[in-house]
């Protein structure tokens, strides 16, 4: 199950070297498990979350993958605590920004039992990237409101709510999406893609077979 070392990127220098033992990792993880279902502690559920991130990084039960499951479990235990509404919180940028620092404190528990720069640490990058992703939220949101509006005024014919709002469920489009979204004939959905590039709203890719409509706007959000 196991088997690897946690490492420093940047120096390679090993940092943690987790248990072997498959008992033993399934005894910690069962653990692990308990306490992440039910908060049994007077601890603020982010405080707890930090434990959490720590034990199962300490854990580190699988060969590979140990990293991006540690995110995606943090996110859970957020909405499992009604602290989020839908998974949209990623601590992987703060963390890969600041891994120096991120190495440092985990090394600092393993070694010393000193807990306080960690679980500080943790809750920065809940609030640094909470902010963040506010900010990326209501940039979308009035691009949105925009895209709205330039359809509306210029290519009225093919405006529909529901086709704007679909441009942002993700950064492409094709004419299938469109087809299942609006319950409309290829040939139709075909006409509201070009003539929402006429605009400038999107812009086409062809790649393969299909034509691919890119929300330019949006991807530039995205990106940075």
């Amino acid at each position: 199950m196991s088997g690897t070392v946690l490492k420093n990127d940047k120096t390679g220098e090993i940092v943690y070297t987790p248990l072997q033992e498959k008992d033993e990792i399934l005894e910690l993880l069962s653990n692990f498990l308990e306490h992440f279902n039910i908060n049994q502690t007077d601890l603020h559920p982010l405080i707890n979350l930090a434990i959490l991130h720590y034990q199962f990084e300490s854990i580190h039960p699988f060969y590979d993958g140990n990293g991006r499951t540690g995110r995606i479990l943090n996110i859970l235990y957020l909405i499992i605590n009604d602290l989020l509404d839908i998974p949209i919180l990623y601590l992987s940028s703060y963390i890969n920004e600041n891994k120096s620092k991120y190495y440092k404190f985990l090394n600092q528990v393993n070694k010393t039992d000193q807990w306080e720069d960690y679980i500080l640490y943790m809750l920065k990058a809940v609030e640094e990237t909470a902010n963040y992703t506010i900010e990326k939220i209501n940039k979308i949101k009035n691009q949105l409101e925009i895209t709205i509006e330039k359809v509306k005024e210029e290519a009225p014919k093919v405006y529909r709510k529901e086709l704007i709002e679909l441009l942002f469920e993700q950064p492409y489009s094709k004419i299938e999406f469109v087809v299942e979204k609006l319950k409309v004939e290829r040939k139709a959905a075909s006409r509201y893609l070009k003539s929402l590039e006429n605009i400038g709203v999107l812009k086409s890719e062809k790649i393969g077979r299909e034509n691919l409509y890119l929300n330019v706007e949006l991807i530039e959000i995205l990106k940075h």
